[in-house]
């Protein structure tokens, strides 16, 4: 789990390193594919491992 979105050097999507951070909303934004991530919360994070079969 990503605590600081600092921690991303490149984008999750596409591996770019055209990336800005938000800080204020607490996202990345890629500059080249769009893809604006956001960290999950534990509770939303777990949904969606439970949803897409992911063990930890």
């Amino acid at each position: 789990m990503i605590k600081n979105i600092h921690e991303l050097k490149e984008c999750p999507d596409c591996a770019s390193t055209n990336i800005i951070y938000k800080d204020k909303k607490n996202q990345v934004i890629c500059k080249d594919c769009g893809l604006i991530y956001g960290p999950l919360l534990p509770k939303e994070e777990k949904k969606f491992e439970k949803t897409h079969k992911i063990k930890k």
